[in-house]
């Protein structure tokens, strides 16, 4: 009998493990059951009843679990919709309002790279050549350090940048071992940082923060408004939290991130939409 099919079966261990640590137990599939397979190897566990025990025993694994379900999947120019909107509105308007210093990018749970990397070739090949002297600080953080090596390399296999304009993949990209290597001009536009959203405090005073499929999709309660008002506080004046197409803030969070686009999942702390009536 396999490690696997002991116990619990996977889906009854996340509906024992998930809902009382406000985790939304139907997210998590096959990565993250390879993940939690690896850790129980790891503590040497017979499998996900005893994990599930060994959790309910241990406060400090418990809050680790998130970090444990963690699931890595980005794509370059993932919502084609979203990146027009950022390209023809939100980035020259960003750009000609501040003109006297780099607009302030955070993007949490990079994976290995490809939304930050979006972010840079647009705006290298759209918006710097349309606003001389505009410049861009992107931060982006995973707690995952094999991801972050990956995302520094900026090494992709072809099927990655099937998303990416062939404009851009020319311009861009190298043809290197069986896959594209970015140009070191794009890879040093982003700042890669290890960080656990369980305990390390975001960097404040950002223009754009990209949150997507992440805290929206896999947290509840009151962890998942902790973290919505820790990013509400993190936010400027007149910025703005991007989150993916099939998430939202919820009702409980209202008071804290207001809706700027509807489809597009654009959000504002409330307090600056009140700051400036």
């Amino acid at each position: 009998m396999t490690l696997g099919s002991r116990g619990l079966i996977f889906d009854e261990f996340l509906k024992r493990a998930c809902p009382e640590r406000e985790l939304d137990w139907r997210k998590y599939r096959r990565a993250s059951r390879r993940n939690v397979l690896s850790r129980i190897h790891q503590l040497g566990l017979g499998g996900f009843s005893e994990f599930a025990d060994y959790l309910d025993a241990n406060p400090v694994e418990a809050a680790f679990l998130p970090n444990v379900l963690r699931v890595t999947v980005s794509r370059f120019f993932r919502e084609k919709e979203l990146w027009d909107h950022l390209t023809g509105k939100i980035l020259p308007a960003m750009a000609a309002a501040n003109v006297d210093r780099p607009l302030k990018v955070l993007h949490i749970g990079c994976c290995n790279g490809e939304e930050p990397y979006s972010l840079a070739l647009l705006w290298k090949h759209e918006i710097e050549p349309a606003f001389q002297g505009a410049g861009i600080a992107i931060t982006a953080l995973d707690i995952d350090k094999a991801c972050l090596d990956r995302a520094r390399r900026g090494w992709y296999p072809r099927k990655a940048l099937r998303e990416v304009p062939r404009e851009l993949q020319k311009k861009w990209f190298e043809p290197e071992a069986d896959g594209y290597r970015l140009h070191e001009e794009i890879r040093s536009m982003v700042n890669f940082r290890k960080f656990d959203l369980l305990k390390d405090d975001l960097p404040r005073e950002m223009d754009i923060i990209f949150c997507r499929y992440l805290v929206f999709t896999y947290f509840h309660g009151q962890r998942r408004r902790k973290f919505a008002r820790s990013i509400a506080e993190s936010i400027n004046p007149g910025g703005l939290l991007i989150l993916g197409q099939k998430e939202s803030v919820s009702p409980q969070e209202e008071d804290l991130l207001a809706s700027m686009h509807q489809s597009l999942k654009l959000y504002r702390p409330v307090s600056h939409i009140k700051g400036n009536l």
